[in-house]
Order: C-alpha cells, then structure tokens, then sequence
C-alpha cells in the first residue's frame, strides 16, 4: 500500500505543475497518466540531447541502465551495429508523433510546443544517421527492429524519401537471408555461449522467436512496393516459426537450429531463457506480438488464433502468480525459473510491455467480428483488459520515481534545444532483464532498458490511435 500511495501522490504532483496538460488518461479505471507525462519526454530527452554535440553517425547507443554499481543509473552503451541501435531514436519519433498527430497527449511546457517538432526531428535525424547508413546490412535479420521505429515513422510522418530508401533496402536485405529449402529467414549466423558453439552456417540454420517481429517490415516494403515475394516470404516463414519454434499448449522455444540442406529441425533450445525447456518469457512476449502483427497483414484465421493462444499461455502463466507474491502480472525474466525468494522473483518489465503491445493489436483484430466468429476461436479473454493490467502494474511497480522534468522559464538548455532538469536514472522503467541464461557470455538482469521504454511509449501510441484515450 506505501507504494501505491507513493505513486498516487506523484501523478496528482505531476497533474499539479505548471507544465501539466489538462487531460486525464484512464482507461477502465486504469491509471496511464504516467505514460504521457513531462517526465517521459524529459527523460528521452535528457538522454538523446547531449548527443548533437557528436559527430554523426553516432558510434554508440544506449541499451540498459545498471540499478548498482558504480555506474548505476546511466545508460551503459552498445556499438552502433547492436540489435537494440533503434529503439533510443524510436522513442524520440513516439514523442514526435505525438506532437503532430496528438498534440494535446505531448506534456511539454508552452514556450517549447511551438518549436517541439522542428528540435524533435533534428535530434532524431542526428540519432538516425547511423541507422540510414547500416539500413542494407545482410548480416543479420533484426532489420526491422533497427530501421521501423525511426525511419519509418520518420517517412510516415515527414515524408522524408531518405528514410523510405533505407525501409525498402532494409527489406530487401532481410529477404536476402531466405532460404527456400528450410522455409524460413536465417535468424543468427552463429550461436556461441559457454555451453554450445555453433559457427558452422552450412550445416546450421537458426531461426529465433522473436524473429516473428522483423516480418512487419516485409509486409510494409511489399505492399508498398507491391512486392508479392517479400510478402510470401513473411508468411512463409511465419508458418514455419509457428510449427518449429511453439510447443502443443503454445509455449516457445527461443532458438531452432535446421539443417540447411534438408530443411529438418536438428534441434530446439534457449540462449536467453532459463532452461532449454523452460519458457523465456520475453520470447513468449515476441510470439504475441509477432503473430498479432502478421495476422493484420494476411488476416490469415490461422496466425490470429496462433496469437492468442501465445498470449493466453502468457496470461496463464501471470495468474498462476496470484497470491505468490506483489505485481503478479510483471512477469518473471523465465516462466519456469526458480526463484532464490519466491516472494521477489526476478522480474523482466520489457516481456511484460511488449505482450501488452501484442494484445491490443489482438483486441483491435478481434473487434471485427461478430461474436459467432469470436466463438470460432475459443476465447473468452479480454485482451484489452488484460494489457492494461500488465501495463498499470508495471508503472506501479517499476516506474523509477525520480522524475525528470523541463527548467521552469528556460527557451534553451546547456546540451540542446530543451532545458532538462534531468533524473539521477536514464531509463523510464526499472526491472528489465536482458539476458541471465547461466550460460550466457554476458549476463546481466534487473536494469533498465531502451526496448522497455520504447514499447512503453509505444503502447501509449497505441492507445491514441485506438481513440481509447
């Protein structure tokens, strides 16, 4: 209840200042305020602001904020060509797009809304040089985690032709890794850790879950460009990962390892969950989401029943929760991994926001049909209640409360466009978990991290687009 307390008494603080809009955001009783609040956009901004006075493309980006240590509550940075490199600039285009589509949702000072989409997009261009550049790289199939939540809102909002190239080459790069005998695209080239070493790639062929989120990029490049191979390709290899990667209840396995020149699965197994067996729930969060996604493409019956069922399995997995110990529904970092305090079992916050993103794209299908079709697919759930749970017990749980904020009065900070009295903790959300497979070469949990934000920000958008706030 103290924590509770704490957090009501900081949104009526927030809802209080000078700066606040009047806009309430409640949806079915649950509390989103902080998801639209100064503090979100100060905080990306503290973060992304000192980085025009580098020289672009930028060298680094930000991925997860240690809680301890000597480096506690700054961003630890990746090299630019990490997976997680567009997440940061990501976020700075949910801000935008916020500001240009639903400008009474930006909670920024008067003085700075004027200006807030010319500064906005200066910040998130400077930040997306780097992404522009590598947006051809066959190297690796994380194409449309590095390019869609930057270049393609920047295109979708700004017509920028720059960002539209770098999508389509972006695209046809990821299509590059097919190969038709395995039905799939290569996920990883290796898979090495203290416990397996897999480098050959003429005998290895690996196809991870969460691969199923890259395939939104295909779909968009192919019907925009009316490419129907990259659009065969996406469903193709979302029917592959559907019987190659889920189990008969609709638990995942992280990785499939095929023999490439058979297309046979050699074997299933985690690199970042608990147990090869087990279920990593953030792998479990990408199924949701990836198959929700596909269906919006394809409105295949077929991959929209597939997400459900991975998202009642996740949902299953939360309840069984209950009465086990506070915030049942900010899921473990692993379903099935044993806890040393069962009362405090170690969390992941980024699994918990992107299943959430998942099921509204599931309720938002679902509301397209009659109840007699609802039936056929034998689910009672309530997807959208079940988000905002997940999303309403996250911030209770896992908002870091020293906030950030703009500088009363000031037109122009130290580091760029936007005064920020910045918080002591870069990241938005605590208690995300990257990677504790024992076997892992880097371990590292319980931090904050640039992909829970975004998706946080992100599930906001959501809500707007929706008309549900």
């Amino acid at each position: 209840m103290a924590v509770k307390r704490c957090f009501l008494w900081t949104v009526v603080a927030m809802a209080s200042s000078a700066s606040a809009r009047n806009n309430s955001y409640f949806v079915r009783d649950r509390d989103l305020n902080p998801v639209f609040s100064e503090n979100i956009v100060a905080k990306i901004l503290q973060v992304a602001q000192p980085a025009l006075s580098l020289e672009a493309p930028l060298r680094t980006y930000p991925e997860s904020v240690p809680q301890t240590g000597p480096n506690a509550g700054k961003y630890e940075y990746r090299e630019a060509n990490f997976w997680t490199c567009g997440f940061l600039p990501g976020s700075i285009y949910a801000l935008l797009e916020r500001a240009i589509k639903f400008p009474r949702s930006l909670s920024v000072p008067d003085q700075h809304r004027p200006h807030f989409v010319k500064d906005g997009l200066e910040i998130g261009r400077h930040w997306s040089v780097a992404i522009n550049q590598m947006s051809g790289r066959t190297d690796t199939h994380d194409m449309g985690f590095i390019v869609q939540p930057a270049l393609q809102k920047d295109w979708e909002l700004t017509g920028n032709e720059e960002s539209f190239q770098s999508i389509v080459r972006a695209a046809h790069a990821l299509a590059s890794r097919w190969n038709p005998t395995v039905n799939a695209i290569r996920s990883w080239n290796t898979a090495v850790n203290n416990r397996y070493n897999i480098t050959d790639m003429s005998t290895n062929f690996l196809v991870i879950i969460d691969s199923m989120c890259n395939l939104d990029l295909l779909y968009w490049v192919g019907h925009s460009q009316n490419n129907q191979t990259l659009i065969e390709i996406a469903t193709t290899h979302a029917h592959t990962v559907r019987t190659s990667n889920l189990r008969f209840d609709s638990s995942s396995y992280h990785v499939a390892n095929f023999d490439p020149r058979t297309g046979d699965v050699k074997a299933k197994f985690t690199s970042q969950g608990y147990r090869d067996n087990s279920t990593w729930t953030r792998g479990q969060a990408w199924s949701i989401m990836g198959f929700a996604q596909t269906y919006t493409w394809t409105k295949d019956p077929v991959l929209l029943e597939t997400a459900i069922k991975c998202a009642e399995y996740f949902l299953k997995r939360l309840e069984e929760r209950e009465g086990k110990h506070h915030h049942p529904f900010v899921p473990a970092w692993d379903f099935d991994a044993p806890s040393a305090d069962p009362a405090e079992p170690l969390r992941d916050v980024s699994a918990g926001v992107i299943a959430a993103n998942g099921m509204l794209i599931i309720h938002q299908a679902l509301q397209g049909f009659s109840r007699r079709i609802d039936g056929a697919f034998n689910t009672t759930t309530d997807f959208l209640d079940a988000a905002l749970r997940i999303v309403d017990e996250t911030l209770d749980m896992a908002l870091d409360r020293d906030f950030a904020s703009f500088v009363p009065g000031s037109s122009q900070g130290d580091e760029g466009p936007f005064p920020v009295r910045a918080s002591g903790f870069d990241a938005i959300l605590r208690h995300a978990t990257a990677n504790n497979n024992e076997d892992a070469r880097k371990r590292y949990w319980d931090h904050g991290l640039v992909y829970a934000d975004y998706y946080l920000l992100e599930f906001g958008n959501k809500l707007l687009r929706m008309g549900l706030v």
